[in-house]
């Protein structure tokens, strides 16, 4: 008598996939949301958790603090206020540098997990000049929680420390995205050596995390502020992908992984996330927001990463059920289920609320995934 295969979890199933190899059935991931984040505390995720906690791979978030531009923060001489009218909380950050001071104001609406930016720090080049006289100290996160948290998620998936932020976007951080544009464009010189001293003090961030235990799966921020048509493919060649090879490999030779967060147009950067050596993209969006289809995509990765998402969020709030059954069965058939291709929807859920049809909808996205999703 044959000895029935042992069943793979969903924790396998994802290594499988993280490591371009052919898996038993399609893995369906809802990007952002697991019954080990905060999701869980809202009722409006409950039906959708409960479903997913039967049919789903988790890749659970965990915050990576990564301080004030790997900075540490007590370095700093920076102080917040908040001032909450009704629903709205606005926080007012007021840094002092030898330079000078910057101010950022943000706001939170209580029906909504993040925070918007209503005025950035740095605006002009007098704001750059006192952002760049602050001084540096090496930061290292609190880690103390993050072995229980792999822990709880156990078999169900895999811990998503989410918050590497690439040496690009450390440089420009607190600058305005319209300030920020012109920068890019009109100082090179000055960027390359900004960036290069971030890439420094990123690379010894990123030892000391994995020093720690961090993993065993990182987010990674790099390409999305700069995809067409903020930057032109040449930009993302120069600044971003000699640098973060340099990361993703450092994170590879210690045996963990690495997934880049970038919504919009993929068409010119799945080839310079090649290069650079990711093992897949999330919340991978479907055209007219992206440049191109699920199936090109595809076939650009070569099965040396993975796509992440591709049913569009916007789209499940008002979908028939019919609809989204035929969007996931699209997506399959384009995707394949050899661990190629994840199936989620293509953004992270941030309201307490979730607004029209989008919870049945997701609900519908899953069990679509499965029925059509068996290898």
């Amino acid at each position: 008598m044959t000895a029935k295969p042992a069943k793979i979890t969903p924790r396998e199933r994802l290594l499988r996939v993280l490591n371009h190899q052919k898996t038993d059935r399609l893995p369906i991931a809802p990007v952002g949301m697991s019954p080990f984040t905060w999701h869980a505390d809202f009722p409006a995720y409950r039906p959708v958790l409960d479903v997913a906690a039967k049919h789903c791979e988790f890749l659970a978030g965990f915050g990576l603090d990564g301080g004030f531009a790997l900075c540490d923060p007590k370095a700093l001489d920076m102080k917040s206020s908040v001032v909450e009218e009704g629903e709205r909380k606005t926080e007012t950050t007021v840094l002092r540098t030898p330079k000078g001071e910057l101010t950022q104001i943000r706001v939170h609406d209580r029906s909504v997990g993040s925070w918007g930016m209503l005025k950035p720090f740095v605006e002009n080049e007098d704001d750059l000049a006192r952002m760049e006289s602050l001084p540096f100290e090496a930061f290292t996160p609190d880690l103390s929680k993050l072995p229980a948290f792999q822990a709880k998620v156990g078999d169900a998936g895999l811990a998503y420390c989410n918050g590497i932020r690439n040496a690009l976007l450390n440089a420009t951080a607190g600058m305005s995205e319209e300030f920020r544009t012109l920068f890019c464009f009109s100082e090179p010189e000055r960027l390359r050596e900004m960036v290069e001293r971030c890439q420094e003090r990123l690379l010894a961030y990123v030892t000391r995390i994995l020093d720690a235990g961090a993993g065993p799966v990182f987010r990674f921020y790099s390409i999305e502020d700069f995809v067409e048509p903020m930057m032109p493919p040449s930009f993302v060649d120069e600044f971003i992908v000699p640098y973060d090879r340099e990361v993703v490999k450092l994170i590879h030779s210690r045996g963990r992984h690495v997934a880049m967060h970038c919504h919009g147009r993929l068409g010119a950067q799945i080839e310079r996330m090649l290069a650079i050596g990711i093992d897949g993209t999330d919340c991978s969006e479907c055209p007219p927001q992206n440049d191109i289809d699920l199936a090109g995509m595809i076939a650009k990765a070569e099965g040396r990463m993975f796509i992440w998402g591709y049913i569009q969020f916007e789209t499940l709030a008002r979908a028939t059920p019919e609809e989204v059954d035929r969007l996931v069965r699209e997506a399959v058939a384009a995707g394949g289920t050899e661990g190629k291709y994840v199936l989620s929807q293509a953004a992270s859920p941030w309201m307490a609320e979730l607004p029209g049809k989008t919870a049945e909808n997701i609900v519908r996205m899953i069990e679509a995934g499965v029925k059509y999703g068996r290898g």
